[in-house]
């Protein structure tokens, strides 16, 4: 029997699994959506306050802030956290070719701690402007800043004539976390913890 002559009866099913699966997560979404939106200290049920429109009922004004203010925020603000958490890990793990990739693996998780840690113990020294523009907000954009720095840093170092190589990504980005590993690791009980290990 040659080779191309063979045929794998699951290779073709792969793309209906796929479309399976996907109709599974959206309507295990939607139902996680519509008990986040229904449950909580207070008795609010967004079934009832939808009765209550159609019905033209008025709606206590304690439930509607209780569910326009409060729950459809948190929710739509998790939503929108876990898509962009998706698509950076699909992009880490495409440009790696690896799906095992994550931040932390060429430095861009360690950039952003460096951009928290200097906009928490430098935040003060921070032009007045920038405090009243960015507010609490400095910290966040602080980290995003840091980690976006790492990035342009080692795509820098790794791009040669045009070219980018993953590889010298992947070995430029890892010796700075080795480095952060260390260092927390020297200030803090590991090597006590460690020499009982060895």
């Amino acid at each position: 029997m040659v080779a191309q002559d063979m045929t794998f009866p699951l290779a073709g099913d792969r793309e209906g699994t796929a479309r399976r699966m996907m109709l599974l997560l959206a309507g295990l979404l939607i139902v996680v959506c519509g008990l986040s939106l229904s449950h909580g200290a207070t008795g609010v049920h967004p079934g009832q306050m939808i009765a209550a429109w159609l019905a033209g009922d008025p709606v206590a004004e304690r439930d509607r802030l209780i569910l326009w203010e409060i729950r459809l925020p948190r929710l739509l603000t998790g939503l929108l956290v876990g898509a962009a958490l998706a698509v950076g890990g699909a992009v880490m793990q495409g440009l790696f070719r690896n799906p095992l990739a994550d931040p932390g693996l060429v430095g861009v998780g360690a950039g952003a701690g460096l951009g928290a840690v200097l906009a928490i113990v430098l935040g003060g020294l921070a032009p007045s402007w920038l405090a009243a523009a960015l507010g609490w907000h400095l910290v966040p954009v602080a980290a995003f800043t840091g980690g976006w720095v790492s990035t342009l840093l080692l795509y820098r170092v790794s791009t040669r004539s045009g070219r980018t190589s993953v590889a010298t990504m992947l070995l430029a980005g890892s010796p700075w976390v080795r480095w952060q590993v260390r260092r927390r690791a020297s200030s803090s009980t590991w090597p006590m913890i460690s020499s009982f290990a060895i």
